[in-house]
């Protein structure tokens, strides 16, 4: 099957996915290759985009087993045809559960058509100093096996003479789709309470970087220490990047579920892949 172009499409608060999608695409061989990252809200709003003879990567970070519910959204306005798809979820040592079958489904409604899955590693949203969570991944070594993992489709995609002689793609996951506890608990939690990280507004130094970064415009750029808890998706970045630590998530480091996700996510896990 010859192919030309090479479209990469991703959301990737704290980078992780995005650099797990730059590590394919070399894998894919001489494409030309455009990266079309829509972590920002205001890159996704309003948009509608088809594809059709190309290849692309559809990419999303896993929170709490499925994908977030911001790129399910955006992800479900895209069209495609005749376009083979690679679908790919990085999640943060713990399980990726339904979230690559949630992927897939949406890609195939949308005209997709997948040839290949995959599920790689990343530092988890809650890891921190004191309590690591699969910290600095992606590391060299998953690197290296996401290009490989590029390779392996592209000689796949250079076997067929044409998608429709490609057996169906198959992918783990549950249909219907689980809510997983910790989601649950968050939805929960958020009936009484914002459940979001806070501003220090006395020693906030104003240097709005925490905005910046937040890919669903949850804080008031007026009012940094306002979050609207019905759009923060706690991918945790905002206070990742605060420069003096006024940013912060109060009493996370002795949340039960932190504890538990810290103890229970030591065993470092491999990418899998679908082909």
């Amino acid at each position: 099957m010859n192919v030309e172009l090479l479209r990469c499409v991703y959301f990737s608060p704290t980078g992780t996915t995005g650099a797990i999608v730059k590590a394919i695409a070399p894998g894919l061989g001489s494409l030309r290759t455009t990266m079309v990252n829509r972590t920002r809200k205001a890159a996704r709003d309003g948009e509608t985009r088809a594809f059709r003879n190309e290849v692309v990567i559809l990419a999303s970070p896993v929170y709490y087993g499925r994908l977030p519910e911001t790129v399910a959204r955006y992800y479900s306005t895209l069209s495609a045809e005749n376009t083979p798809a690679l679908i790919v979820v990085v999640y943060g040592n713990r399980a990726y559960d339904d979230a690559l079958r949630e992927l897939y489904d949406i890609a195939t409604a949308r005209g997709f058509i997948p040839v290949a899955g995959a599920a790689f590693i990343g530092e988890h949203s809650y890891s921190s100093a004191d309590q690591p969570i699969a910290a600095g991944r992606p590391d060299g070594e998953d690197l290296m096996k996401a290009r490989k993992f590029g390779a392996l489709v592209r000689k796949k995609l250079d076997g067929l003479d044409s998608l429709k002689a490609m057996e169906r793609l198959v992918v783990p996951g549950n249909v219907p789709y689980r809510e997983p506890d910790g989601l649950y608990q968050v939805k929960k939690l958020r009936q009484t309470a914002a459940f979001t990280p806070e501003t220090d507004a006395s020693l906030c130094t104003r240097c709005d970087l925490c905005a910046q970064v937040c890919p669903t415009a949850a804080l008031d750029p007026d009012n940094l220490a306002k979050t609207n808890k019905e759009e923060c998706i706690l991918c945790f970045q905002c206070v990742k990047v605060c420069p003096v630590g006024v940013r912060r998530m109060e009493d996370m480091s002795s949340s039960p579920v932190v504890k538990r996700i810290y103890e229970t996510c030591r065993e470092r896990k491999e990418p899998e892949y679908y082909l």
